[in-house]
C-alpha cells in the first residue's frame, strides 16, 4: 500500500520531522504521563520535502509533502489512544439531533409516532441515557428513510483548538509558523476521518446501550409477572394451589349472550364446564350459579373478557355472591380450635396468556371439544393456580406479550434471551419436582430453565427417567445406580449443577427416601444438614452412629421430621458452626447454614410474592384495549349518541366506553334544546375532557370550538431542544408545494383526514389497531373520497365514497354513497355506521370458535386432519382472505372422502353476506351455511 511505501522510503523522514509522534499527541490530550513537546526542524516543510524526493516514488517535494501528510494523519486515525480521546469526548460533549428527510417532511405529520423526533435538536448523551427508547425510535425512523440522526460534538472548535495545541510547537519563527500550518493541515485530514469513524462507533455503542436498557426494563417487567405465588386461598399457606371457578362472556354482552364457565381442580384437571344466561335477571341461571358454588366450594372466582361489557358481568357476579352469601371452604383459625369461612372473592385475572392460549394448537389439542371462550376460562383458572407455569408454557410465543411499549425496537433474539434469564431465575428459586415433570407436561415446560439443563438436556432427562421406570427415588439416582440397574439420567457435572433445583417428594414409608432431596440443599451439603439435625436433637456420636447403622445416612433428619421437632434447629447458634468450618476447612458456609435451617423447617418454602391483583388502569386496558397513550384528555374521538336528555347526552366511544356530555358542553347554541339538535344513533366528534378508568366512564365536549382545536401530544423535551423555526418553515414549505402541485387542493376538516396516497395510508395504519381508518383524497376527482381502514394485520380495505349534493368542489357532499347501496349524511356517520360496523363484524368473526388464524392452505390441512380422525363427520372453518380485504373463506369438507370446498363470506355493515344472503351474526351465518350445505347435499343425491 501507499503507506507501506512511505514507511519504508525516505519520505518517512518528513513524517518524523513533524516533531512529535501521533501516539504522543494522544497521550498529551489524555494527560497520560509527562507532556511531550514538539520540536521544529531547521528547514521549512517544502524545503525538507525537496531533499527527500526519489525517482521511483515521489519525484517532487509536493508529492513527498502530500504523502507525509497523509501518512501522519493515518497514524493519528489508527492510534488507539487518539480514538479513545475522541470517543470519550463524544460521550462527554456529544449531542444528538434529528433532521427530517424529504420523505419525512410530508410523512411525519403531527399524528405520526415520529413527530416527537422530527425537530428534536441537541439532546445530550445523558438525556439519551434517561430515555433510551427515544434514541431507538430515532434509529428506526432513520432506517425507514424519514429522519437523519446526526451526532455532533458541543464546542467542537474548542476541542480542535486544544488538540492542535498538543500538536504544534511554541516556537516563534517563520519556520515554526510554516510547520504549524502544515500540522494544522494534517489535523484537518485526521479530524474528518476520525469524526466519521467515531460518530458511527458512538452511534452503534449508543444503540447497544439503549437496547440493553430497554431489554433490562422488559426483563424486570417479566420478572414481576413471574414473581407471583398462586392465588392464596383463605386460611392456607402461601403456595397452596387454589380450586378455581372461572367465567367469561368473551367479547359479547353478558346481559344478552351466554356466560361461559369452567371448574378447574387444584391439580389442573377440568372437571366441569358450561354456560349461564343473564346473572342479573335470569333466576334459573342465578340459582344454577349458586348451586355450582355451593357444590364445588371454589377458593376463588376468576373472571376475564374482551369487552367493556365484562365489567357489568363482574358487578353482577359480585352482587350475586353478596346477595346469596356464597362462601369458600372452611379453614382452621390459627391458635384456636375453630373453623371459619369467608365470602368468595371475585378476581379479575390477567388474561394476556389466556388470549394467546385459547385458539392455539396447544389449546385445541388439550380441549378439542370445548369452545374458544371455555378454553379461555381454563387458562384464566390456571393462571390463578400458577402464573409461572402459564408463562413457561408459551415457549417462543412469550415475545408476543408486551413488556415495554418500545420492545419492538430491539432484536427478537436478544429479547427472548433476556426473558429466558428471568424465567431461569424464578424456576431455580422455586425448584421443579422431577417426578411431576415426567407425568405433567405443564411442569415439564419448566425443566429447560433448570440450572445445568436446557431444551435438549431437558428432553433427554424425561426420556431417560421413563426408561428407568418413570420414577426417581433419590437425587443420587440421577447419575445412575448399577445395583438397581438405573441408567444415568445426567452426567456428574450436569448433576452437580442441577441437583439442588430438582426436588423429590419425601415419603416416610420408603427407607430410601431422603428428606433433604425435597429441599433446596445441595447434596454436597447434606452432611451439614444431618449434623445440624443431630445437634438439634442433642444426639451424641454414638446415638448418631446407631441411627445411621439402622436406618441409613438420612436417619437423623428422618428422626427429626418424624418427631416433629424441626423448630429445634432455631436454637442452634449458626455463627459458631460457620466459624469452625472456615477455620478448619476454609469453607465459607454462613449463608448455606441459614438455608439448611430454613429448609429443615419448611422444605421449598414459597418465596415468591403474593399473587398480584390488576390495577384499575390494567383492567381498563384489558376490557377496552385503550392505554394512556391511545386515549387521553384532549383527544378528539368518534362517538355515537345513545341517550338524549334536556340536560345531558349519553354517548358511546368506539372502544365501548360510555361518556356523558353536559348540556353546556354539547353545543355553543344554548338556546336550542338538546332533543332538537341530537337524535339517538347519531354519529359525531367530541373532545375528551376526562376519563375515569375505575368507573369506565368519560366526560366529553361537543362544542365546535373545542372539537376544532387540534390535539397535540405533550412532547417530552426541553424548549431549547425543539427547532420551532424549522417546524414553521416546513409548514410553509408544504403549503407552497401544495399550491404548485395541486396535491392538497382539498383539505377535509376531520380528525381522520390525512394527505396520503394508498401506500402511505397502509404504512400509517400498520402500527394502528384493526378497525382504525384514514380518510384521504381520491384519484377519481373532487367528487370522490377514499376511506382506508385496517381489517387485520397486513390487510387493508380501500373504500370509494361518492359525494353527492356538494356546495362546491372543495366541500364534503351532504350525501355520501358507498357502492351505490349505502348512503350516509356525513363522515362521522359513515365511519361509525359503515367502517366501525364492519370492523365489529370482523372482530366477531375472528373471535369465533370456528375461525382459524392461519392461511387458507393451513385451514384446509386442519380440515383434512380432522376428517381423517373423524371420517364420518363433516367439518367447516373460517379464515381470512388477505387478497380480497373484507372477505373471509368458509372452508368445509363433508367427510374423509369428500372434496375440500370454500365459499366466500363478505363483511358488510352489521352483517355477513354468504352467497348473496345477509346474516346478522355468526350464529345465523353458521346455521345458514348448514342449511345451504344440506340443500347442496340433497341436490347431489
Amino acid at each position: 500500500s501507499i503507506f507501506e511505501r512511505v514507511r519504508n522510503g525516505q519520505a518517512y523522514n518528513l513524517v518524523r520531522a513533524y516533531g512529535i509522534a501521533a501516539e504522543d499527541i494522544a497521550k498529551n490530550a489524555l494527560r497520560e504521563g509527562r507532556k511531550q513537546y514538539t520540536e521544529d526542524p531547521a528547514l521549512r516543510p517544502i524545503e525538507l520535502a525537496d531533499t527527500l524526493t526519489s525517482d521511483d516514488e515521489f519525484r517532487t517535494g509536493e508529492q513527498v509533502l502530500l504523502a507525509a501528510r497523509q501518512m501522519f494523519s493515518e497514524e493519528m486515525v489508527m492510534s488507539p489512544r487518539m480514538r479513545k480521546h475522541f470517543r470519550m469526548s463524544y460521550f462527554q460533549m456529544g449531542t444528538v439531533s434529528c433532521q427530517r428527510t424529504e420523505k419525512g417532511l410530508r410523512r411525519i405529520d403531527d399524528q405520526n409516532q415520529y413527530y416527537e423526533l422530527k425537530y428534536l435538536r441537541n439532546m445530550t448523551i445523558p438525556d439519551i441515557a434517561r430515555q433510551p427508547e427515544v434514541f431507538l425510535k430515532m434509529l428506526k425512523a432513520e432506517e425507514e428513510g424519514l429522519l437523519e440522526v446526526r451526532i455532533t460534538m458541543q464546542q467542537e472548535r474548542d476541542f480542535r483548538r486544544q488538540l492542535l495545541q498538543e500538536f504544534t510547537s511554541d516556537n516563534y519563527s517563520e519556520v515554526a509558523d510554516a510547520w504549524n500550518d502544515e500540522r494544522l493541515k494534517v489535523l484537518d485530514l485526521a479530524f474528518r476521518r476520525l469524526d466519521r469513524i467515531m460518530v458511527k462507533s458512538v452511534k452503534e455503542n449508543m444503540r447497544n446501550e439503549c437496547e440493553s436498557e430497554v431489554l433490562k426494563a422488559c426483563r424486570d417487567e417479566y420478572s414481576k409477572k413471574l414473581d407471583q405465588a398462586p392465588y392464596k386461598p383463605k386460611g392456607m399457606v402461601l403456595g397452596t394451589t387454589p380450586r378455581v371457578l372461572a367465567l367469561s362472556s368473551g367479547s359479547g354482552d353478558a346481559a344478552r349472550g351466554p356466560i361461559f364457565w369452567a371448574w378447574v381442580e387444584d391439580d389442573g384437571r377440568v372437571l366441569e364446564n358450561g354456560q349461564f344466561e343473564n346473572l342479573s335477571r335470569d333466576d334459573r341461571s342465578r340459582d344454577a350459579f349458586a348451586e355450582l358454588v355451593q357444590r364445588r366450594k371454589p377458593d376463588v372466582i376468576g373472571v376475564g373478557g374482551f369487552s367493556i361489557e365484562t365489567n357489568k358481568m363482574i358487578k353482577d357476579i359480585k352482587d350475586l355472591v353478596a346477595e346469596r352469601d356464597l362462601r369458600g371452604p372452611d379453614f382452621d383459625v390459627p391458635h384456636t380450635n375453630e373453623t371459619h369461612n369467608e365470602q368468595l372473592e371475585v378476581v379479575v385475572v390477567n388474561d394476556e396468556v389466556a388470549r394467546l392460549y385459547r385458539d392455539s394448537p396447544r389449546a385445541l389439542g388439550d380441549y378439542p371439544g370445548l369452545s374458544s371462550v371455555t378454553r379461555y376460562c381454563i387458562a384464566l383458572a390456571k393462571y390463578l393456580q400458577n402464573p409461572m407455569k402459564e408463562y413457561a408454557a408459551l415457549g417462543s410465543d412469550i415475545i408476543s406479550l408486551i413488556f415495554h411499549r418500545c420492545q419492538h425496537l430491539v432484536p427478537e433474539q436478544k429479547l427472548r434471551k433476556q426473558l429466558d434469564t428471568a424465567m431461569v431465575d424464578m424456576v431455580n428459586l422455586c425448584g421443579v419436582d422431577i417426578n411431576e415433570a415426567v407425568t405433567d407436561p405443564y411442569v415439564a415446560n419448566l425443566l429447560p430453565y433448570v440450572c445445568g439443563l436446557g431444551p435438549r438436556k431437558a428432553t433427554s432427562v424425561i426420556k431417560a427417567i421413563n426408561m428407568n421406570g418413570g420414577m426417581v427415588n433419590t437425587r443420587d439416582e440421577l447419575v445412575g445406580d448399577p445395583d438397581s440397574q438405573k441408567l444415568p439420567v445426567v452426567g456428574p457435572r450436569v448433576w452437580n449443577n442441577c441437583a439442588s433445583f430438582l426436588s423429590i417428594e419425601y415419603d416416610p414409608s420408603m427407607s430410601s427416601s431422603d428428606y433433604l432431596d425435597n429441599t433446596r440443599v445441595h447434596p454436597e451439603d447434606y452432611e451439614l444438614g444431618r449434623k445440624m439435625a443431630a445437634d438439634a436433637l442433642e444426639l451424641d456420636e454414638e446415638d448418631v452412629k446407631a441411627e445411621v447403622d439402622e436406618n441409613g445416612p438420612g436417619a437423623v433428619v428422618r428422626k427429626l421430621i418424624k418427631d416433629d421437632e424441626q423448630d429445634k434447629v432455631n436454637d442452634l447458634i449458626l455463627e459458631e458452626y460457620a466459624e469452625q468450618l472456615e477455620q478448619n476447612y476454609n469453607q465459607k458456609k454462613r449463608a448455606t447454614l441459614e438455608t439448611i435451617r430454613a429448609e429443615l423447617i419448611q422444605p421449598y418454602e414459597e418465596l415468591r410474592r403474593n399473587f398480584a391483583m390488576l390495577s384499575d388502569d390494567d383492567i381498563f386496558t384489558m376490557f377496552t384495549g385503550e392505554t394512556n397513550d391511545s386515549l387521553c384528555e384532549g383527544m378528539v374521538v368518534s362517538i355515537n349518541v345513545r341517550v338524549v336528555n334536556d340536560d345531558f347526552l349519553i354517548v358511546k366511544l368506539d372502544s365501548g366506553l360510555e361518556g356523558r356530555v353536559e348540556a353546556y358542553e354539547a353545543t355553543d347554541n344554548n338556546d336550542v334544546p338538546l332533543p332538537r339538535l341530537f337524535s339517538q344513533g347519531q354519529a359525531a366528534q367530541a373532545k375528551l375532557l376526562s376519563v375515569d378508568r375505575r368507573e369506565f366512564s368519560a366526560k366529553l365536549s361537543m362544542r365546535e370550538q373545542e372539537v376544532k382545536r387540534p390535539f397535540r401530544r405533550r412532547l417530552n423535551h426541553m424548549d431549547d431542544q425543539w427547532d420551532s423555526n424549522q417546524e414553521a418553515r416546513d409548514r410553509e414549505e408544504l403549503r407552497e408545494k401544495d399550491k404548485v402541485t395541486g396535491r392538497a387542493q382539498r383539505v377535509i376538516k376531520h380528525p381522520l383526514f390525512r394527505p396520503f396516497n394508498s401506500t402511505q395510508a397502509e404504512e400509517y395504519l400498520g402500527s394502528q389497531s384493526p378497525g382504525d381508518a384514514v380518510i384521504r383524497t381520491s384519484s377519481r376527482g373532487n367528487d370522490h373520497l377514499t376511506v382506508t381502514w385496517k381489517v387485520a394485520d397486513g390487510v387493508y380495505q380501500h373504500i370509494d365514497v361518492l359525494e353527492l349534493l356538494k356546495e362546491n368542489e372543495f366541500t364534503v357532499g351532504k350525501q355520501l354513497r358507498i357502492g351505490g347501496k349505502y348512503t350516509y349524511s356525513d363522515l362521522d356517520e359513515l365511519i361509525v355506521d359503515h367502517v366501525k360496523a364492519m370492523a365489529r363484524k370482523v372482530d366477531e368473526m375472528m373471535q369465533h370458535e370456528k375461525y382459524q388464524k392461519g392461511s387458507k392452505a393451513e385451514t384446509e390441512r386442519w380440515l383434512t386432519t380432522y376428517t381423517e380422525a373423524n371420517p364420518k363427520r363433516s367439518v367447516y372453518a373460517f379464515c381470512i382472505d388477505p387478497k380480497h380485504p373484507g372477505y373471509f373463506h368458509l372452508c368445509f369438507k363433508g367427510g374423509k372422502n369428500a372434496n375440500l370446498n370454500a365459499w366466500p363470506v363478505k363483511v358488510i355493515p352489521n352483517a355477513f353476506e354468504l352467497l348473496k344472503n345477509p346474516y346478522p351474526d355468526m350464529r345465523a351465518l353458521c346455521n345458514g351455511f348448514k342449511l345451504r350445505f344440506a340443500s347442496e347435499v340433497n341436490k347431489a343425491r
